[in-house]
């Protein structure tokens, strides 16, 4: 399970791991998280190569935003509103 990555490649059995937690996302966000561990099976480090392969997919910006704002929703969520 995993708790602080939305997603995990391993790149000598090529398999790809996604956190459960994004089981409600929309499937665009979904598939931002799959294109990144994709880009993993080609280059490993988050390089400028990578971040080029990554970027090919047309909804990235977008998904990353989502991804801050759930983040932030998730964090909130565990601390519980007397925390705030």
């Amino acid at each position: 399970r995993q708790q602080m990555r939305w997603g995990s490649c391993t790149t000598t059995t090529r398999e790809i791991r996604i956190a459960e937690r994004l089981r409600p996302v929309p499937s665009w966000v979904l598939d931002s998280v799959i294109v990144h561990e994709l880009a993993h099976l080609l280059v490993y480090e988050h390089s400028h190569e990578f971040r080029q392969l990554e970027a090919r997919y047309p909804r990235l910006h977008d998904a990353n935003i989502f991804l801050a704002g759930y983040t932030m929703g998730l964090r909130m969520d565990q601390a519980g509103a007397e925390d705030l």
